[in-house]
């Protein structure tokens, strides 16, 4: 069985470099929104499971070979897939679904799946299409492999865990989510050769500057921040391959890229401090001189443990801080003070250099909240800062807050207004034209921040 997996785009070719050249300065500054443009790590993932089990697997990365739709439809032609396999975030549910009609026209007999956390959530409306056979809900690596090999000995496919499906008279069958991955080590490393590792490379320098690219390495999370769906994909059970484990792919990418170093995106890096004391005991006796950069959550500061990182690797601690409105750190149960969170920073910016996650137009906010942030982030002086603007997310608590006062309806977005540079109307009290104006308006300030602060280091 011939395998083919498509990681559609947030925008098309043209439209991703023209946004990319109309928004260079804000991407030097830090913003990872304006242009997504990240490794599809997932995918890698499920292509190196799948490659492990004998089948025969190729990735098109729409996003990374800035992919139009003509080239979509040669390459598949080419490949001549028995199955397909498309990945859907919320804000690319249209794009996966114009894939999926792509490809049911270029090859007929081919089974089509969608999965990611939109089909995982709203398995039912992705199954409506008629170019889409099957859903996978949750972690994919198991249910895809067994959906495969059933499709491929002709066995049926309604007792495998994970796996929604349409019935020859139309009829939809939902099933529950596939059981997590208790064993993170059972799963290979990534395929980072199967995507255009090089260009990913190439942009992390833009927003890293260095010669890096991304890692994900553990799943799920216990945290109970509002805005946040990611519990719905990948649990509240927090699980990380050993440290040999990670500190070996380290090397390897090392090995077999060249890169300087990595940035571990996964969402909470440093959850379990044993695990954090072997991979830097590990780290510093591999002397692998591989330098590193972590998310975490900014009350999971801890001056002695960043020490130990440093002494491993870290230069940068990226962190979700998200607004500076006592209000909204309540609405979204960040769990912490805007006066922890500058005592918290200021011991990180002690020894490594700090990366801020910020968010404006959380619902119920006012300008007066926006501005709290604005402030407050300046008055942090960190190194580096990303600035969205909250958009309601499937799954979320917040969005089943918006249902529940009327401002949206269950899966009847406006997806090209759930992406994370555009004001979704009426979620918060500032209006939509306003909104985008403060957006500009802090991203400018921010990336002549940015540009002070290299001249500064410069001289």
């Amino acid at each position: 069985m011939k395998i083919l997996l498509i990681n559609p785009a947030f925008y098309d070719g043209t439209d991703f470099k023209n946004r990319f050249d109309d928004y260079i300065d804000w991407i030097k500054g830090g913003n990872l929104y304006v242009a997504p443009f990240e490794p599809p790590l997932g995918l890698a993932y499920l292509s190196a499971f799948l490659k492990e089990r004998g089948f025969e697997v190729k990735l098109l990365d729409m996003q990374g070979l800035l992919m139009d739709s003509e080239e979509l439809l040669r390459n598949i032609e080419t490949y001549g897939p028995d199955l397909i396999g498309i990945t859907a975030m919320t804000p690319t549910v249209p794009e996966a679904l114009r894939v999926a009609e792509l490809a049911r026209r270029t090859a007929p007999r081919a089974r089509i799946v969608l999965g990611g956390v939109h089909p995982t959530l709203d398995p039912h409306s992705v199954l409506t299409s008629e170019h889409v056979d099957f859903v996978i809900r949750g972690e994919g690596e198991f249910a895809f492999a067994d959906l495969a090999a059933a499709l491929s000995a002709g066995l049926p496919v309604d007792s495998i865990e994970g796996v929604s499906y349409k019935k020859d008279d139309g009829s939809l069958v939902i099933n529950g989510k596939a059981p997590l991955i208790k064993d993170m080590n059972s799963l290979p490393m990534s395929d980072y050769d199967a995507f255009p590792i090089e260009r990913y490379i190439e942009h992390n320098r833009h927003l890293r500057s260095i010669r890096g690219i991304s890692m994900i390495v553990s799943r799920g999370c216990p945290f109970q921040c509002t805005f946040c769906a990611v519990h719905e994909t990948m649990g509240r059970a927090w699980r990380i391959k050993s440290a040999s484990r990670v500190v070996t792919e380290l090397v390897t990418l090392k090995e077999r890229h060249g890169i300087e170093g990595v940035w571990f995106k996964d969402s909470i890096f440093n959850l379990d401090k044993e695990w954090v004391k072997e991979f830097c005991r590990l780290m510093v006796e591999a002397e692998t001189g591989i330098q590193w950069q972590a998310l975490t959550r900014v009350d999971l500061i801890n001056e002695d443990q960043i020490i130990m990182m440093k002494q491993a690797g870290l230069t940068q601690l990226d962190l979700g801080i998200e607004t500076g409105s006592p209000k909204s750190l309540i609405r979204l149960k960040k769990g912490i003070t805007v006066e922890r969170i500058k005592e918290q920073v200021a011991i990180a910016k002690r020894h490594v250099k700090v990366f801020g996650f910020f968010m404006i137009g959380i619902p119920g906010e006012e300008e007066l909240d926006v501005q709290q942030t604005f402030d407050m982030a300046k008055a942090l002086e960190l190194d580096r800062w990303t600035w969205s603007i909250y958009s309601p997310l499937p799954g979320s608590a917040l969005y089943e807050d918006l249902i529940a006062e009327g401002k949206i309806e269950p899966y009847r977005l406006d997806f090209n207004q759930v992406h994370f540079t555009e004001a979704y109307q009426g979620v918060c009290d500032i209006p939509p034209a306003r909104l985008k104006e403060l957006y500009k308006e802090i991203n400018d300030h921010f990336y002549r921040q940015h540009v002070q602060h290299e001249h500064r280091v410069a001289a």
